[in-house]
């Protein structure tokens, strides 16, 4: 759930220590491969309730929310 991940991300902040750095690896999000889009959603429906919230999540600006800096996003 989003509350979930804003947590975590806060506390990657609160622990991580001054010029530390947070490898994140996860799942596509939408629009990292704009011709899978259209069908990413379908994971959702077969398993995960919140997947369809996350996938459309942009993360990056999650992460600035918590004080972190993001430097990159590698697809």
């Amino acid at each position: 759930p989003r509350h979930a991940r804003e947590a975590a991300a806060a506390e990657w902040a609160r622990v991580l220590k001054p010029g530390g750095i947070v490898v994140f690896t996860d799942s596509l999000q939408l629009g990292d491969r704009t011709v899978m889009d259209n069908v990413m959603g379908n994971f959702e429906k077969m398993n995960e309730p919140h997947y369809g919230d996350y996938i459309s999540t942009f993360l990056p600006q999650m992460f600035l929310d918590a004080g972190l800096t993001c430097d990159q996003k590698l697809v």
